[in-house]
């Protein structure tokens, strides 16, 4: 028996005609081994390219990160400034608030009527409600409780004066309130 070689792309021969057949054959199992190495290839440059995209994106996100942190820094120095100004602000409002007290307590010694109109946790917003007060010809006064900034109207000598415009302001201000002070 005559030693058969076995070629990787052999041409094999037509059965019938015992002539060669024209064009590159390949059998099943190299087939199947090509096959096997091209998904491999397929599934290392994946593996590849996904491993590189999550270096790029964590980088991308830590970069992005970095400049959050500034700008919240940034915010934060900005409130801190505003909160400065704003406590600076009040302080001074408190101070003449006192002084004015201590005058009109020193001067008069008979009780005062003032109409409670709004509170405000802002100072800036019970300024605003003054000055809007103030434009339709009440005398407003700007005064503490614990956080809150209250707004006040007039210093009236006689209940009935002070309730005749509490009635007015109730149109505008459902909740203000007539208080006393001595």
């Amino acid at each position: 028996m005559k030693p058969r070689q076995l070629n990787l792309f052999g041409a094999k021969t037509d059965k019938e005609n015992k002539l060669p057949r024209e064009g590159i054959v390949i059998p099943v199992d190299t087939a199947i081994l090509l096959i096997v190495v091209i998904i491999l290839i397929f599934v290392i440059a994946f593996s590849w390219g996904m491993e590189r995209g999550r270096r790029l994106t964590l980088g991308a996100l830590a970069k992005e990160a970095g400049s959050q942190k500034e700008n919240a820094k940034a915010e934060t120095l900005k409130t801190k400034k505003i909160g400065e100004e704003e406590k600076k602000e009040e302080e001074k409002n408190s101070k003449d608030l006192k002084e004015k007290r201590n005058n009109v307590i020193t001067k008069k010694k008979h009780k005062l009527y003032r109409i409670q109109v709004a509170s405000f946790y802002k100072l800036s917003s019970a300024k605003q409600e003054a000055k809007k007060l103030k434009d339709k010809g009440y005398s407003v006064k700007i005064g503490k409780k614990g956080k809150y900034s209250v707004v006040y109207v007039g210093n009236f000598n006689s209940k009935k004066e002070a309730e005749k415009n509490l009635k007015k302001l109730k149109k505008t201000y459902q909740d203000c309130m007539l208080r006393v002070s001595d």
